[in-house]
């Protein structure tokens, strides 16, 4: 029998939903089957496990430091889900750095969690080296993003640094901009390539564009402004990927 998790607990794992508590405890909460299932098979560590008390899933399958039972109320505070969950998990945060630069992403100022967890799904479903994000990205633990990315932000390396760091690289810096820019179809992948991806709102920083070696644009043949960020993403990843 498993011990009960107590009020107190849930209310200090609430918290963790804040970014500016996650930074400080380093820590963050997970949610699902479907995505603890995969956190498993990425032998990802939980220093802690909560089970609905009227969950009928197989626990002896899980392992952690410590798991706990809760009741129904308590699950619907600790998930961010409409849909009742049967398990959440508490894992500890911290980026996986970069060893291989073949193929890395520049992700500058992306906002939204959703786009930045789907962008490190299929960066790692395609093979993708890493990813740096710029400093005023969302946060990659952020609970939406981590769902978002069916927990691939503790499975690929990643690393944060302002664009200027750009500078520093032997990557050839490919962006993908609407201005002055060429179809990037007609680019090959470089030897060693950073595939900068710009936010929603405002695109990549005129900083970043000044030395870019290549400025690529997906073409759009509909009476649209621009692609979704996560997709041209992806079309940009697997374009290169296939080169």
């Amino acid at each position: 029998m498993y011990p009960k998790i107590s009020n107190n607990k849930v209310k200090e794992l609430t918290k963790l939903n804040q970014k500016k508590y996650r930074q400080v405890e380093k820590k963050t909460v997970v949610e699902g089957v479907r995505l603890i299932d995969q956190l498993t098979d990425y032998k990802v560590t939980f220093e802690e496990l909560i089970f609905s008390q009227d969950s009928k899933l197989d626990i002896n399958k899980y392992s952690a430091k410590r798991i706990l039972t809760a009741n129904e109320n308590q699950m619907k505070k600790l998930t961010e889900t409409k849909t009742n969950q049967e398990i959440a998990a508490v894992i500890s945060i911290g980026n996986i750095p970069i060893r291989d630069s073949l193929f890395l992403i520049y992700l500058d100022g992306i906002k939204d969690p959703g786009n930045l967890g789907t962008i490190f799904r299929t960066a790692t479903a395609a093979g993708v080296s890493g990813i740096i994000l710029s400093p005023d990205c969302c946060d990659i633990y952020n609970p939406k993003a981590i769902r978002a990315s069916l927990g691939t932000v503790f499975k690929l390396p990643s690393e944060t640094h302002e664009h200027s760091w750009l500078k520093s690289i032997n990557n050839t810096i490919v962006s993908t901009t609407l201005q002055d820019s060429q179809n990037i179809f007609e680019v090959k992948k470089p030897a060693n390539l950073m595939l900068v991806i710009g936010s929603e709102a405002n695109g990549i920083r005129e900083d970043i564009l000044k030395i870019s070696d290549y400025k690529v644009k997906i073409p759009i043949l509909g009476e649209i402004e621009s692609i979704n960020a996560a997709v041209a993403a992806g079309i940009a990843i697997y374009h290169f990927i296939n080169e």
